[in-house]
């Protein structure tokens, strides 16, 4: 490992490693609970969803060292309601924040945290959500996150369905 680390802005050229890292980073998740992930339809989903809107309501952000890309993340832009302290209209959701199992405990992950956190400072958003693993989440603390009271409903399939 070389000390020449940069980040930069993703392309278009990027979106197979940043999808590969964001399978990785289920995968690995998983992989900590004793399970599998699936993940080839969500690549194949994220890859299309990349190519889309990457540059967009997407920005994400790699580090590399001699052109390898070795740690990635992105931010997700939306639209939603005003709320008190936050009457912008917009948030940010960071995602898929990912660095390659050689290259941890080195702050890269933290690097594009920070990255992503002034890009949201810097367009005027006052508010800005993340999932964090449990690995993660002293970094994201750290940097000021706070646990909420969020909540989530996953319809698996149409199974779930109740008829009336």
């Amino acid at each position: 490992m070389t000390n020449e680390l940069s980040i930069r802005e993703a392309t278009l050229a990027d979106i197979a490693t940043l999808v590969n890292h964001r399978r990785w980073m289920f995968e690995e998740m998983a992989a900590l609970r004793g399970a599998q992930a699936d993940t080839s339809e969500m690549a194949e989903a994220y890859s299309r969803y990349l190519a889309q809107h990457l540059g967009g309501i997407i920005r994400a952000w790699v580090v590399e060292e001699g052109g390898k890309i070795i740690a990635s993340g992105a931010v997700l832009f939306y639209d939603w309601p005003p709320r008190p302290k936050d009457l912008t209209g917009r948030g940010a959701l960071l995602h898929s924040v990912y660095t390659a199992p050689e290259y941890r405990r080195l702050g890269l992950a933290r690097r594009i945290a920070q990255t992503m956190v002034e890009a949201c400072r810097d367009l005027g958003l006052r508010t800005i959500t993340l999932h964090a693993s449990d690995a993660g989440r002293p970094l994201y603390e750290s940097l000021g996150f706070n646990p909420t009271s969020e909540m989530r409903l996953t319809f698996e399939d149409d199974t779930t369905r109740q008829n009336s």
